[in-house]
């Protein structure tokens, strides 16, 4: 297998490969082996399920993104490694900074709790405590087209950090400098409406190679490769309107303080509303300054990502989603993975903007699409448990 090859060990974040071609995310050898002393960061919402049936789509996402951009505010590194995950995030960091990313997301705990009525779970575990469990943690980078990179993560770490903490948070408490917990969330963006399906359904999916073998998704990968008009976010699909839809939560989670955030208001809303006419007027122009943003904007999305786990939102016609769940079959029949799936009419983005030149969009499917796949995946894995010690499978 891939995997078992030998990786050559991280030493630090500016020596993370590059990994330029969706095909490549299955040699495992590519990866880099993360040092011992780095730590896994998880977040979650708790019980997000019933805050999406509350309809809190946007504010779960809304916490999950606060949580990369907090934590890259207090560490002065905007490429720390990290994952969007829908109602969280996975974050991969070295030592240096752990105990300032800990208080960040000590601070985004905070917010979530008392400015939108969501309790995030969180915790940080070693990766020496994960190797004692039999598993590695190892990085790759994808570069995107607006001055941002995009954390790739296999070997398994990633995924048992994920269930260690989920399973006793209190075990696994996250490193302090002993300061306040505050999260600084310059950065955080929710100008965007919602991106409507327009090709046929919005597919939200997770697939989970078996033994974390990421050679399995190589067929995935290629199909995926030949389909870039299913990205979700396209020049003809953004659309900036007038009163932004999600502004509210981006507001609650920036200025908590009523005055300021009623100021800070005000403000956005006279900005966004002088950039919205310009953009439905422009915004598909290439030789406009709104053509050439929304173009970056569109390559600069995180709608495929790996962390143990391919995680993708697609714009599908029905026979692609019929292409794609037969490919997924076969493959789950073979026994070379696990999935889930949703389908919905649009996807969300919540952004990360340092400049015009600087951004990134992380990009969830519509009613919590990717929490919906991962609870699907966890009930197939479920049932193929069951089916083993039935006995049923060879």
């Amino acid at each position: 297998m891939a995997e078992a090859l030998a990786q050559p060990l991280l030493t630090e974040l500016d020596a993370v490969p590059e990994l330029p071609a969706l095909r490549d995310w299955s040699r495992g050898q590519a990866f880099a082996e993360v040092p011992g002393d780095w730590l896994v960061f998880v977040t979650d919402v708790v019980d997000s399920t019933a805050a999406l049936a509350r309809g809190q789509y946007k504010q779960v996402n809304a916490l999950g993104a606060a949580c990369l951009i907090a934590a890259a505010n207090a560490s002065g590194r905007d490429d720390l490694p990290g994952v969007f995950t829908g109602d969280g995030a996975v974050l991969v960091v070295p030592p240096s900074c752990a105990a300032a990313v800990g208080d960040a997301l000590r601070g985004v705990q905070a917010l979530g709790e008392r400015q939108l009525g969501l309790a995030l779970r969180l915790g940080a575990v070693t990766v020496a405590a994960l190797n004692q469990r039999g598993a590695a943690v190892r990085l790759a980078r994808r570069r995107l087209g607006a001055g941002f990179g995009q954390a790739l993560f296999s070997g398994g770490g990633v995924q048992l950090a994920e269930q260690l903490i989920r399973a006793e948070p209190a075990r696994w408490p996250v490193p302090q400098t002993g300061g306040r917990a505050q999260a600084r969330l310059e950065g955080l963006e929710c100008r965007w409406n919602d991106v409507p399906a327009t090709r046929g359904r919005m597919v939200s999916l997770i697939v989970r190679p078996r033994g974390h073998d990421l050679s399995v998704l190589t067929p995935l990968l290629a199909w995926l490769e030949a389909l870039p008009q299913a990205a979700p976010v396209r020049g003809t699909t953004c659309r900036l309107q007038w009163p932004p839809q999600h502004l509210g939560v981006e507001m609650r989670l920036k200025h908590p303080a009523a005055p300021a955030r009623a100021l800070r208001t005000a403000a956005a809303l006279a900005w966004t509303g002088m950039l919205a006419p310009l953009v439905r007027r422009d915004g598909r122009n290439p030789l406009t300054a709104a053509g050439r943003y929304v173009a970056a904007l569109a390559a600069s999305t995180d709608h495929l990502k790996l962390d143990d786990a391919l995680r993708a939102v697609l714009d599908l016609t029905a026979a692609e989603a019929e292409a794609l769940q037969a490919l997924l079959e076969a493959l789950t029949q073979r026994d070379a993975l696990a999935y889930g799936l949703h389908a919905s009419d649009r996807a969300l983005m919540t952004c990360f903007i340092r400049s015009s030149t600087q951004h990134l969009h992380f990009v969830d499917g519509g009613d919590g699409g990717l929490a919906q796949a991962a609870r699907r995946l966890k009930r197939s894995e479920s049932n193929r448990s069951a089916d083993v010690n039935r006995g049923r499978l060879d």
